[in-house]
């Protein structure tokens, strides 16, 4: 084996080629290669900045409809207290201002944009339910607003990552959850 690769070497010596390195047009070639996956990766990236923004929108309308069932379940008004400077929001009983505990890690339900690392980035642009930014539920889980007075048009809330937006829209009455 070792015979027939030195006289594979020495054949190709003769010719004139060398063994040693690339040239110039197969560096060439490498560069174009590269340059291709690029372009043909990087709108791929998007779909990642999609499902941040998603996952972020899916975590507030599940921690919502989670205050709405506290609310009927244990036949008192919950709320969701958005606070957009804090990028962060909590959901909590209104009659003693106690914070809810998160169904499945027991902890208080505070979720914090800026430092839970998968939201990490998504900001909360706006909130509105009826000019308060906070959503509260009687025990009928019926929306009202921080005010305590009944929802009278759609609730918003928008979202924001690398640029787009995703709002969430809460429906008067039923208190139906979609998002857009």
């Amino acid at each position: 084996m070792i015979y027939v690769q030195k006289m594979y070497f020495i054949k190709l010596k003769k010719k004139g080629w060398a063994l040693g390195g690339f040239t110039f047009i197969e560096a060439i070639m490498v560069i174009v290669i590269l340059g291709i996956l690029v372009v043909v990766a990087n709108p791929r990236f998007e779909i990642f900045y999609d499902l941040k923004r998603r996952s972020a929108a899916k975590k507030i309308i599940s921690d919502i409809r989670y205050a709405q069932s506290l609310a009927v379940s244990q036949h008192d008004d919950y709320a969701v207290y958005f606070d957009i400077y804090d990028n962060s929001y909590r959901v909590y009983r209104v009659s003693d201002n106690t914070t809810a505990k998160d169904p499945f890690t027991r902890t208080d339900l505070v979720v914090d944009f800026d430092t839970e690392n998968l939201y990490k980035g998504v900001d909360i642009l706006s909130v509105d339910f009826d000019t308060t930014n906070i959503l509260r539920f009687n025990w009928e889980g019926t929306p009202y607003d921080g005010n305590g007075d009944i929802l009278n048009n759609t609730g918003m809330i928008v979202l924001r990552y690398k640029g787009k937006n995703l709002t969430v829209y809460v429906t008067p009455q039923t208190g139906r959850i979609a998002w857009q």
